[in-house]
C-alpha cells in the first residue's frame, strides 16, 4: 500500500520514524512542519519538517504533497505527481543537473496522492522568478539543459516507464481546458502588454495549440525537465560560483530538448535578454549538444525548434492569469511578470511570422 499524504501537516513523529529513522541513525522525537515558499507551490504543496532527534540534534527535510488549491485536478490530469516520483526513483542519479537527494518517494497509482521527502538545502539561495536572472545565469541555464538533453538524446526508449509530452489526449486537454479558456481573461487583464499583433498571435496559438505542440515536440526525443525556470532552481555558491540545483521535476518526460530552454528564456529572462544574449546562449546550447555526441541536428533546426517551443510555453502565464487559481498575491504577480517576458520573447523571435509559415490556421 502506498504511503501518501493529503497535507504536509499529516507528517507525524510515527511516520517520520518509519521512513527516516534508519537513515538518520536514531529515533525522531518531535516534528514541526511549516509551509515553504509562499506563492511558488502552485501545483504542489511544499513544507519544511524540522526534526528533533533522540540525541537532541536537530535537522530538517523538505516535504512535497498534492496542491492545496483547485490546481490539484489539473496536476493529476497532466501526471505531474507521477512524473516527479518516477524522476527521483529512476533518473536523478543519472541526471547531469544536480537535484536534492531523495529520501523517500511514493504515490498511490489510483488517486495520485503522494509523498516526497527531499534533502533540505535551506542554506542555498532559492531562485526568484520575479527577480529573474543575469546573463551569466542565463548562459549556465542553457548549458545545464544541454548537458541533460545530450545525455539522454535518442535514448528515451531505454526507460519504458517514461511518459512523453506529446500525448494526443493530454494535448487536447492543454488546449481546451488550460490554454484556450485563459486567453480572453488574460487579454482583458493586461491589454497593455499585447502590442502589435501579439493578441492575434496568442489567440491563434490557443486555437491551434494541439498542432503547434505536436510540431514543437517532433523529432528525436530526450529527457526534459518540462518546468525549467528560476523558481524551480536553488542557487548555492560552490567554490565561489553559483551552481544551479534543479527542483520541481513534475513535468519531467520525454520531449524535444529546446522546450526547456525556450521555457527558461521566456519565463525567467527579462526583455533586456532578447537579442544577442539569447542568441549567444542558444548557440552555446547547440555547441554542447554537439560535444555530447548529438548528430544531424543543425543550428538552424535548433533555432526553429526554439521559436516553436516559445509559442507553447505561453500556456504557463495564460494558465496562471486566466485559468488556474494563482494561489496568492505572489502568484498573481508571477503571472504578470512571465506574461510580459513571454510576449517579449515571441516578438523578439518573430514567432508571428513563423506561425504563418506553419500554416495552421
Amino acid at each position: 500500500m502506498a504511503i501518501s499524504l493529503q497535507h504536509a501537516g499529516e507528517f507525524t513523529v510515527a511516520l517520520a520514524n518509519e521512513l527516516l529513522a534508519q537513515r538518520l541513525g536514531e529515533a525522531i522525537t518531535a516534528v514541526q512542519v511549516t509551509p515553504l515558499g509562499e506563492g511558488v507551490g502552485l501545483m504542489s504543496s511544499i513544507g519544511r519538517a524540522a526534526l528533533t532527534l533522540a540525541s537532541g540534534k536537530e535537522t530538517s527535510v523538505v516535504l512535497k504533497v498534492i496542491a492545496q488549491t483547485e490546481n490539484v485536478s489539473i496536476s493529476k490530469q497532466l501526471n505531474f505527481y507521477a512524473n516527479e516520483i518516477d524522476f527521483y526513483r529512476h533518473l536523478s542519479p543519472l541526471c547531469p543537473i544536480r537535484s536534492p537527494e531523495c529520501y523517500f518517494a511514493d504515490i498511490d497509482p489510483e488517486t495520485q496522492d503522494f509523498l516526497l521527502i527531499l534533502e533540505d538545502l535551506g542554506a542555498a539561495a532559492a531562485g526568484d522568478q520575479l527577480k529573474g536572472c543575469d546573463e551569466a545565469l542565463m548562459l549556465q541555464g542553457f548549458e545545464k539543459a544541454a548537458q541533460l538533453h545530450g545525455r539522454f538524446w535518442g535514448k528515451t526508449d531505454q526507460y519504458p516507464w517514461l511518459r512523453y509530452q506529446n500525448i494526443p489526449e493530454v494535448n487536447q486537454f492543454r488546449q481546451d481546458v488550460v490554454f484556450r479558456p485563459g486567453v480572453a481573461p488574460t487579454l482583458a487583464a493586461f491589454p497593455e502588454y499585447f502590442t502589435g499583433d501579439l493578441a492575434e498571435v496568442v489567440t491563434q496559438i490557443g486555437e491551434n495549440f494541439v498542432s503547434i505542440f505536436e510540431r514543437a515536440m517532433a523529432g528525436t526525443q530526450t529527457v526534459i525537465h518540462g518546468d525549467y525556470r528560476i523558481d524551480n532552481m536553488l542557487l548555492p555558491v560552490v567554490d565561489g560560483e553559483i551552481e544551479i540545483v534543479a527542483v520541481d521535476w513534475q513535468n519531467t518526460t520525454g520531449g524535444r530538448g529546446p522546450h526547456d530552454i525556450a521555457y527558461f528564456s521566456s519565463q525567467s529572462c527579462g526583455p533586456e535578454m532578447r537579442g544577442a544574449p539569447e542568441m549567444d546562449a542558444l548557440r552555446r546550447y547547440h555547441e554542447i549538444l554537439m560535444d555530447e555526441g548529438v548528430k544531424d541536428y543543425s543550428f538552424d533546426q535548433c533555432l526553429e525548434d526554439f521559436r516553436v517551443n516559445l509559442m507553447i510555453t505561453m500556456i504557463t502565464p495564460i494558465a496562471i492569469i486566466g485559468t488556474m487559481d494563482s494561489g496568492n498575491e505572489r502568484g498573481v504577480e508571477l503571472g504578470r511578470v512571465i506574461l510580459e517576458r513571454g510576449l517579449s520573447s515571441l516578438a523578439a523571435m518573430d514567432c508571428g511570422s513563423l506561425l504563418k509559415e506553419l500554416k495552421l490556421g
